[in-house]
């Protein structure tokens, strides 16, 4: 009984989470690997998140946006990452372009191109 009741609790912790995340997020975007995953967030305000983890490395990239078209231009606070700052939103995939190699992320929340 006890566990069960845990287990409910803890599930609508995160569904909550997400939920606050969504509401606030105009693009939410991920790939996961087997040993991490890469999660952008861009938020209503212009603002972004870029979550890398990857055993034993995590890294958080934040920064503003501007979008021109089907083209976000990120402006990181930090480094550019070696994916790079431009990306193309190309139906329910995110493609980074000008970097060493081409990220390309899975979208699965996108309020921008509707």
């Amino acid at each position: 009984m006890n566990k069960t009741l845990i287990l409910i609790i803890m599930s609508l912790m995160i569904l909550s989470c997400k939920r606050d995340l969504i509401k606030d997020g105009i693009l939410m975007a991920e790939r996961e690997a087997p040993i991490g995953f890469n999660h952008l967030r861009v938020f209503r305000d212009s603002t972004f998140e870029f979550e890398y983890k990857s055993f034993p490395n995590s890294k958080l990239h934040t920064g503003k946006i501007k979008i021109v078209n089907d083209t976000i231009f990120f402006r990181y606070n930090d480094s550019i990452p070696s994916f790079g700052n431009k990306a193309i939103i190309d139906k329910k995939k995110l493609i980074y372009t000008n970097g060493s190699y081409n990220e390309i992320l899975d979208i699965w929340l996108d309020s921008i191109s509707d």
